[in-house]
């Protein structure tokens, strides 16, 4: 049978990360998500920040229009019966298929040289040989996930929350969520009607410890929290639970009448495969049907991300803003630098990279502030930066962290951002004796900030106790919280924000609180551009920009 490899699909040697490494022939049961052909063509990003979507379409509707042709599904059916695979999932709406089978069947339908790789106490599959298809599911399936399950995504908290009376010892700044949203002039409606969703990867939180911060903060919900998967606040977990704990504290006690639903993976590889698998489940959500996402979870652009792969989530985000749903991601704690995977004496290097999906286009990604107030006035903002501190981990130390920025390599520069002051993305090589500079253009990151420094951290409850956490994972959450209230207010979804937020400022609209001071290693705020790679156009006044999309929203109709 004549076969077809996908575009790009073959991997980057496993040898070259983690070395020594260990491998052997992988045994058991495999799952695989097959994304399919849409029945018609999705608009593309370009298509979208040039013409928005003038509503959002309901499920139904999008079902109808995009929906996979049946022929394809069938396609999928026999190519599934011939090498004895079973269909677990399939989801003409969403346009994918999950199989399942043995390792050898899963190695013979995909030609693939599916191996398991260990280091340490880190155990995944991956091949380096290409990806290869049938002739008959070409133009049918447009990439396959789950044949690598390396641990390539990860949360973007600098540091663990810390004990509320440390914190008050060391002469920390603390604020409460709803302080800094009164702070942002929030408008003062409480998300009444309108659905957040939380996207988590692993851990969980404790109901015990959401009761007594949601007391400590004077907060009575008059809405639900749900679980989506599972809520598992284990004590091997605790970085992951201390992540989920932040965010839907923070949500919860913003929103006290929004209904929250948190999307929990239960991911134990934290692969890709996972990570879209919980994206797809909050996208297309019929019960909850959220507004607004938010994610703190996220991978680091040039760690062997394949192009392919990232395409998939991009389909993902395109239905988001066509469904009229705002998602709102961290862009990183690390300032301009990332460490990467590469073939070093060590093993790793620092680059300068993006972190996705706060690199996509049609994601709000969210920078980080260190914010000073007095009283009940927000006196002050600059750049989120403690890169020139270390902060002691017990028996390791790493850098306080940094609101993290830069320029896509991936992700073209939106036309919302055009004439906004991207810098260029520049790639230096020494090849064969010669050197050479290039210079292109990509998707600036970050699009908004908040505060989250641990500086000036919000206080949350963990494990029973009065704690204080912060980093972008936080200033994520307090944008989707905003964008739920805006969305009441105005009793219709902001959907893709973008073209609406970057007009206004450009209109010169004083929707945003501009932060010109400080930078994060390689960029820097000033008062010589509208955006910067530290903290995008800055940190919110929640009533101006209220203000502004009614204007915009008067126009529309």
């Amino acid at each position: 049978m004549a076969r077809i490899p996908l575009t790009q699909s073959a991997r980057v040697s496993p040898a070259s990360l983690h070395p020594p490494l260990r491998s052997r022939a992988a045994t058991g049961k495999v799952e695989v998500t097959l994304l399919l052909r849409h029945g018609a063509p999705l608009p593309t990003v370009e298509e979208l920040c040039a013409n928005p979507p003038r509503r959002p379409l309901t499920h139904d509707e999008f079902e109808a229009k995009y929906g996979t042709n049946p022929k394809h599904l069938a396609a999928v059916r026999r190519f599934a019966k011939s090498h004895g695979l079973t269909i677990t999932t399939e989801r003409r709406d969403r346009s994918y298929v999950v199989l399942q089978g043995s390792t050898a069947a899963i190695r013979k339908a995909f030609e693939v040289d599916l191996r398991r790789y260990t280091h340490g106490k880190t155990s995944y599959l991956t091949h380096t040989k290409p990806v290869c298809l049938p002739r008959a599911l070409q133009g049918v399936a447009e990439w396959v996930l789950g044949l690598d399950t390396r641990p390539l995504v990860t949360h973007n908290a600098a540091a663990l929350p810390i004990p509320a009376e440390m914190a008050k010892q060391a002469g920390l700044r603390t604020y409460t969520a709803p302080h800094v949203a009164s702070l942002y002039r929030y408008p003062r409606n409480q998300g009444e009607g309108q659905c957040v969703g939380i996207i988590e990867l692993a851990g969980g939180y404790k109901q015990s410890d959401l009761d007594a911060y949601l007391k400590s903060v004077g907060v009575e919900r008059t809405a639900p929290v749900v679980n989506v998967g599972p809520n598992k606040a284990g004590l091997l977990n605790t970085a992951s639970n201390s992540e989920v704990t932040m965010d839907v504290e923070l949500v919860t006690s913003v929103c006290p009448a929004a209904r929250v639903v948190v999307y929990n993976a239960g991911s134990k590889d934290y692969s890709l495969r996972d990570y879209h698998r919980v994206l797809s489940e909050a996208i297309s959500d019929r019960e909850n049907r959220p507004s607004v996402l938010t994610t703190s979870w996220s991978f680091y652009e040039g760690s062997l991300i394949q192009q392919g792969e990232e395409l998939a989530f991009e389909r993902l985000f395109i239905e988001a803003a066509l469904l009229g749903i705002t998602v709102c991601a961290a862009s990183g704690d690390l300032g301009s630098q990332v460490p990467v995977n590469a073939r070093s004496p060590t093993g790793a290097i620092t680059l300068a990279a993006t972190s996705y999906p706060a690199a996509s286009a049609l994601v709000l990604g969210c920078g980080g502030t260190t914010l000073e107030a007095v009283g009940d006035v927000l006196h002050h903002e600059r750049v989120w930066n403690r890169l020139g501190e270390a902060m002691s981990m017990g028996p390791s130390a790493t850098a306080a962290g940094a609101s993290s920025g830069g320029v896509s390599t991936m992700n073209a520069l939106p036309l919302y951002q055009h004439g906004m002051g991207v810098p260029h993305l520049v790639k230096s090589s020494w090849k064969n004796g010669v050197f050479e500079v290039s210079r292109s253009t990509g998707r600036g990151v970050p699009d908004v900030a908040a505060n989250a420094d641990l500086h000036t951290g919000y206080q949350i409850v963990f494990k029973g106790q009065q704690g204080v956490a912060a980093g972008t994972s936080a200033a994520a959450p307090m944008w989707a919280a905003l964008i739920v209230r805006l969305n009441e207010a105005l009793g219709e979804r902001v959907g893709f924000l973008h073209p609406r937020l970057y007009a206004l400022v450009t209109e010169g609209q004083p929707v945003i609180r501009r932060i010109t001071h400080g930078g994060n290693g390689a960029y820097f705020a000033s008062d010589a551009t509208l955006w910067n790679a530290c903290t995008g156009l800055g940190t919110p006044d929640g009533e101006a920009l209220l203000a502004g999309l009614r204007r915009l929203q008067r126009r529309k109709h």
